[in-house]
């Protein structure tokens, strides 16, 4: 989303400023992107990376890491246990395309790089400052269309309007609604207790889909989205008694 000019001429080693200040400056510096924080999403990113390499020493590609990162239980997630990492279903809420931007840019940026012919995903050593939450990651915003009906339910910021953008991910009835605000609390709760940011615990995603779906046992939590066999046994029976069952 910064100056080309820099960028470029870095890549071959030679350092400049940014040509705003040039006759011939580039597209970005005369029209700068429209750019969005994306710091708590490539923490996530590259922590699932972490994350592989910490497990034996795994290295995967981009394709499963946002399985991961997106909670599906694809049989490659499967057969190597990625389920019951804490990083699994913790990006639900970002799209398989949008996971993608990000990946790419992290790379652009020097946080990630490819390796091998299956172009496995290592971290850098710049990634550490990442992680650790001492830079802020600006990413260009893609450009992707509104759907249909957005502009009109945003508004300009009632508060009606911004208690439908925090709604859950999935449509609830009434009850369903009454149970994901139980479970928001519950988490909320443990998050404050263990010093965790909530989304470790479980992510608005499966916490939606476990207020769908009301599961009344421990087998049922089980066939959830993102919730594997280390978060089954340190809160399945919390969920249960929230959920009332």
């Amino acid at each position: 989303h910064d100056c080309r000019r820099v960028r470029l001429l870095a890549y071959f080693g030679e350092a400049s400023v940014a040509c705003a200040a040039h006759q011939n400056a580039c597209d970005n510096c005369l029209n700068p992107p429209a750019t969005w924080d994306a710091t708590e999403a490539a923490r996530k990113a590259l922590s699932g990376v972490y994350r592989f390499h910490q497990q034996r020493g795994q290295h995967f590609g981009a394709g499963h890491l946002i399985d991961v990162l997106r909670g599906k239980p694809t049989e490659k997630v499967v057969q190597f246990g990625h389920g019951s990492l804490s990083t699994f279903g913790i990006g639900a809420d970002v799209s398989e395309a949008q996971w993608r931007v990000v990946l790419r840019q992290l790379i652009a940026l020097g946080y990630l790089q490819t390796e091998g012919d299956y172009n496995t995903l290592e971290l850098t050593s710049a990634a550490r400052q990442v992680l650790r939450g001492e830079v802020q990651i600006l990413l260009r915003q893609p450009a992707v269309a509104p759907k249909p009906g957005r502009v009109a339910k945003l508004g300009k910021g009632t508060s009606a309007q911004r208690s439908r953008a925090k709604s859950p991910p999935l449509p609830l009835d009434e009850a369903g609604l009454a149970r994901f605000e139980a479970l928001k609390a519950w988490r909320a709760e443990l998050a404050r207790k263990h010093k965790l940011p909530a989304y470790v615990i479980f992510h608005d995603a499966t916490l939606a889909e476990m207020a769908h779906a009301a599961p009344d046992s421990l087998e049922a939590i089980e066939n959830i989205s993102g919730v594997g066999v280390k978060k089954l046994e340190a809160y399945g029976r919390d969920i249960l008694r929230v959920l009332g069952s």
